[in-house]
C-alpha cells in the first residue's frame, strides 16, 4: 500500500506559514472577550513562615475583583506529578523564591500588580539549605517535615567490590553540574473561562494537557467532563512545561472569580518559579585493566530536586540507567539521592538526567584513556556494547551494532579535526564523546498513545493528534506518516485543535518517543481507516468488502477492472449525507516484552536505547581562557529518517543547547543572596555563539518496532555536547575542568 513516498522527505512544516505570518495564537495573545487578568503574589524568601496574609487593601482597590488564597481551594489543596508534596498556594511556610501566596484577578494587569502591592503577608524567615549535600546531613534544615530525601534508587550488579581488587587502575572524580534554565521563547502562560453550566475551557501552553485537566479536577473538585483543556501554540517546553502549576491557578481564579482569566509569567518569574534541569554532584569510582578494559564501577550521585519533588524521582531513575555510560560493566555500583533543598524546583528538561550522567562519563573516560596511555577512541571501543550485550540493569541493548558504527565515523572526524591549525593566538583541541538516551516512560509507567483518524466528505483526512506540537516538527512527522500510510499527498491532511473533549489521550509530549509512539498509532488507525472505507463502499456499491481495494484516495473494483477508480470523497459524501463520519482511532503501548527486568522500581528500566557520538573542536585563548567552538559533528543513529529537515533542526537546536549547558548557563545564587532572574545575567547561547561549521551524520539502522524503523532524536543531539566540548578543552591545554559551565576563570585559575 506504501511506497514510502513521503518518508526522508525534508517536507516543509504544516506550522511554518501560521508561525511566520504571526497568525499563530499564543496564550498571551488569545482572542477572548472580556478577559480579566491574573496576577500571582510570590515568596521573596527561600524559607519562611506565613503568620497572616491581610488582603483587605487590594479587595479596596477599584478593579480588584478577588483575592484568592490557599483557603478558596475546594479540593486538594497539595497536588504533585509524582509526589503529592506542592501546594497549589503557600500553605503555613514558603519553600522558595517565587512560590505561589496569593492570585489577585483585576480588570487590567496594572490594576492586577497593584493589588498583589497591596497584599501584606508576614513572613517568619526560616534558615534555608542549597546544597542536596548539606541537605542529608544530620541537624539541616527540613524543607518539608517528612525530611529532605525525596528518593533513593540504589542498583548493583555484579561484585564491585571483587572488581576493585581485580583492576590495575583505580579512578575516584566528583563532577558538578549546575541549574539549567529550559529558556523557551514563550514564558508559561494559561488562560480559563468559566462557563454558566458550571465548566470550564482552560487553554493551556503545555505538554501534557490531559494530566493538566486530571490536576484541574483534582484541585477544584469538578468531574473531568466539566473541563476541558485547549493547548494554544507552544512557544517551546523542552520538559519545562509538563509544570502544570500555571493552568491550576488559572482555572482556579476563573472558577472563583466565575469569569475569563489570563495569567502570564514574567521572564522573572519564570526563571525563578518553574522547573529546572537538576544541579547536582555526582562521585565515580572506577577501575580498569591495564589494556583499557573497564571492569568496576561506583557512582553516587546527588541531584538537587529543589523544593518540591516534580518529577525528580523519574529524572534519578533515568539518569542512574545511564551513569555507566554505553558501556560494558560487569561489576557496578548505583547509589542516586535525589534531594530536596530551597533551591528553585527541578524537574523535567530534554535529556531527564541523561546529560548530567554524560559530562561526568564520558569525562571520566578521558582521564582514564589519559592515565592508561591508550586513545580515547579506542578505549572506547574496547568497552562499548556490542550485540547480544545487556546493560547493567540487565536490559538487552537494541541496535547495539550502531554504536561501533558511530565510533568509527567519529574516529576519522576526530583525526581529519586535528589536522586543522589553530588560529593565531589560539590553541585547538578536539573532543569526543559517545552516548546514549533512553526512550519511553519506563517499565510499568502507563505508556499509551492514542490518536484517531477522520476522513471528511472532500477526501480529506483530519488527525486527531492527541499529543502537544511544541515546536519540535510532531504535528509535520505524523502527517508525513498518515499520508504515506494512505498514500495521499501531504496538503490531504488537517490537523485537529488539540481539544480533551475532543482528542483522544495521546499522553506528554516528552522521552523522545513521539515520533515513534504517535507514527505507529497513525500507521495502525490508518490501516483502520482504509478498512473501514472498504466495508461502508462495499455497502453502497452492493458489493462484497473482499471485491474491493484501496489505493492512494481511491477504491478500485477488483471485480471490474473496466470501471474507472472511484475518489474517496464520492464515498466519504454520500456517508456524510447519511449522517455516518467514518473515523477511526488507534492506540499504541510502548512495548515493555517478556523478557523486560522486574527487580527495579516502577519507572525502571527503559528498554530501547538511542546512540550516538559527537566530536567538536575547539579553540582557546589561554591568557583570556575563553573557549571558541569551531566545527562539531554529529553523529546520531535515528533508526530511519522521517523528515530530514526537522531532524537537522532538532540535532542542531540540541546542540545550542548543548553548549550553554557547557559554556554559559547556570542559574544560581549571587553574592546578595538572591537568585539570578533575567537573562542579562542568565546568558543563553545565540548565533554568534554556534560552531561556523556543524557537520550532521544520520546512521538508519532500523529500529523493528518503530513506524518505519524509527526511533527518537529529540534529546540525543544535546546529551554528549558539554563533556566532548570539556574533553577537547584538556586536548587543547591540557586543563580538565570536571564543573560545568566552563568558564573562562576556571581555565586560567588551573593553568
Amino acid at each position: 500500500m506504501s511506497e514510502n513516498t513521503l518518508i526522508g522527505k525534508p517536507e516543509i512544516r504544516v506550522d511554518a506559514w501560521s508561525k511566520v505570518t504571526g497568525q499563530a495564537e499564543y496564550i498571551a495573545d488569545f482572542p477572548l472577550e472580556d478577559v480579566h487578568f491574573g496576577y500571582v503574589l510570590r515568596s521573596p524568601h527561600p524559607h519562611a513562615s506565613i503568620r497572616r496574609i491581610d488582603i483587605a487593601k487590594a479587595l479596596q482597590i477599584e478593579g480588584v475583583l478577588d483575592v484568592i488564597t490557599i483557603e478558596d481551594v475546594p479540593g486538594e489543596k497539595i497536588v504533585g506529578d509524582i509526589i503529592p508534596d506542592r501546594p497549589v498556594l503557600a500553605q503555613e511556610k514558603v519553600r522558595l523564591v517565587g512560590e505561589p501566596v496569593a492570585i489577585v484577578v483585576a480588570t487590567s494587569k496594572y490594576v492586577a500588580e497593584q493589588g498583589g502591592k497591596a497584599v501584606k503577608v508576614d513572613y517568619q524567615p526560616l534558615i534555608p539549605v542549597f546544597d542536596p549535600v548539606q541537605a542529608l546531613e544530620e541537624g539541616a534544615p527540613l524543607v518539608h517535615a517528612s525530611g529532605n530525601l525525596v528518593s533513593h534508587i540504589e542498583v548493583q550488579d555484579g561484585d564491585p567490590k571483587a572488581g576493585f581488587q581485580e583492576a590495575d587502575l583505580i579512578l575516584e572524580e566528583t563532577f558538578y553540574v549546575p541549574h539549567i534554565y529550559p529558556g523557551y521563547l514563550e514564558p508559561e502562560a494559561a488562560q480559563a473561562q468559566w462557563n454558566p453550566d458550571g465548566s470550564l475551557i482552560v487553554w493551556v501552553s503545555s505538554q501534557k494537557p490531559f494530566h493538566d485537566r486530571h490536576l484541574i479536577c483534582q484541585v477544584l473538585g469538578l468531574p473531568e467532563e466539566k473541563v476541558i483543556v485547549r493547548v494554544a501554540t507552544v512557544g517551546g517546553a523542552f520538559g519545562g512545561k509538563e509544570d502544570s502549576s500555571l493552568a491550576i491557578l488559572a482555572a482556579l481564579a476563573a472558577w472563583k472569580t466565575k469569569t475569563t482569566v489570563r495569567l502570564v509569567n514574567t521572564r522573572e518569574e519564570s526563571l525563578l518559579a518553574h522547573p529546572k534541569r537538576h544541579s547536582g554532584q555526582l562521585h565515580y569510582k572506577a577501575g580498569f585493566k591495564k589494556d583499557g578494559t573497564l571492569v568496576t564501577m561506583q557512582v553516587t550521585s546527588y541531584l538537587d530536586t529543589g523544593a518540591y519533588a516534580s518529577y525528580g524521582p523519574a529524572v534519578g531513575q533515568l539518569h542512574s540507567e545511564v551513569v555507566t555510560g554505553p558501556y560494558k560493566v560487569p561489576n557496578v555500583r548505583v547509589d542516586t539521592y535525589v534531594v530536596y533543598t530551597n533551591s528553585p524546583i527541578a524537574g523535567a528538561m530534554r535529556g531527564f538526567g541523561a546529560p548530567q550522567a554524560n559530562f561526568a562519563a564520558e569525562s571520566l573516560m578521558d582521564i582514564a584513556a589519559g592515565k592508561l596511555g591508550i586513545h580515547p577512541v579506542d578505549l572506547r571501543r574496547k568497552n562499548i556494547w556490542r550485540p547480544g550485550d545487556r546493560s547493567y540493569t540487565r536490559v538487552r541493548i537494541n541496535q547495539a551494532e550502531s554504536l561501533q558504527l558511530s565510533l568509527e565515523i567519529a574516529e576519522k572526524e576526530y583525526r581529519r579535526l586535528k589536522e586543522i591549525p589553530a588560529s593565531p593566538g589560539k590553541v585547538s583541541g578536539v573532543g569526543l564523546s559517545l552516548s546514549v538516551q533512553t526512550m519511553g516512560l519506563g517499565f510499568r509507567v502507563p505508556d499509551d498513545s492514542a490518536h484517531a483518524l477522520e476522513w471528511l466528505p472532500d477526501g480529506r483526512v483530519r488527525l486527531y493528534l492527541g499529543a502537544p506540537e511544541l515546536g519540535q516538527g510532531l504535528m509535520t512527522v505524523a502527517a508525513q506518516i498518515t499520508a504515506d500510510a494512505l498514500g495521499l499527498s501531504l496538503d490531504k491532511i488537517e490537523i485537529a485543535l488539540l481539544d480533551t473533549s475532543q482528542v483522544p489521550d495521546g499522553g506528554v509530549s516528552c522521552a523522545s518517543r513521539m515520533t515513534y509512539s504517535v507514527g505507529n498509532a497513525t500507521i495502525m488507525a490508518s490501516r483502520q481507516l482504509i478498512q473501514g472505507l472498504i466495508e461502508e463502499a462495499a455497502k453502497l456499491l452492493d458489493v462484497e468488502p473482499a471485491a474491493l481495494y484501496y489505493e492512494k484516495g481511491h477504491v478500485v473494483r477488483k471485480d471490474r477492472p473496466d470501471l474507472a477508480p472511484i475518489p474517496v470523497s464520492e464515498i466519504t459524501s454520500r456517508l456524510a449525507e447519511n449522517g455516518q463520519i467514518l473515523k477511526r482511532q488507534a492506540v499504541f503501548s510502548f512495548p515493555y516484552g517478556p523478557e523486560t527486568p522486574d527487580h527495579l522500581p516502577i519507572g525502571m528500566p527503559h528498554v530501547l536505547f538511542c546512540f550516538g557520538a559527537h566530536v567538536i573542536r575547539v579553540e582557546v585563548d589561554p591568557e583570556l581562557g575563553t573557549i571558541e567552538p569551531k566545527e562539531i559533528v554529529a553523529i546520531h543513529d535515528v533508526g530511519k529518517i522521517i523528515n530530514r529537515s526537522t531532524l537537522e533542526g532538532q540535532v542542531e537546536g540540541a546542540i545550542s543547547m548543548g553548549l550553554g549547558y557547557a559554556l554559559m548557563e547556570e542559574m544560581k545564587l549571587k553574592p546578595d543572596g538572591k537568585w539570578v532572574d533575567n537573562l542579562t545575567e542568565y546568558l543563553l547561547p545565540t548565533i554568534m555563539d554556534m560552531p561556523p561549521i556543524i557537520k550532521t551524520v544520520f546512521l538508519e539502522v532500523p529500529e523493528e518496532s518503530g513506524p518505519h524503523g524509527a526511533k527518537g532524536i529529540g534529546e540525543m543531539g544535546l546529551t554528549p555536547v558539554a563533556s566532548a566540548v570539556a574533553n577537547a578543552v584538556y586536548d587543547a591545554i591540557g586543563v580538565r575542568v570536571k564543573a560545568i559551565p566552563i568558564r573562562p576563570e576556571a581555565i586560567i585559575k588551573s593553568k
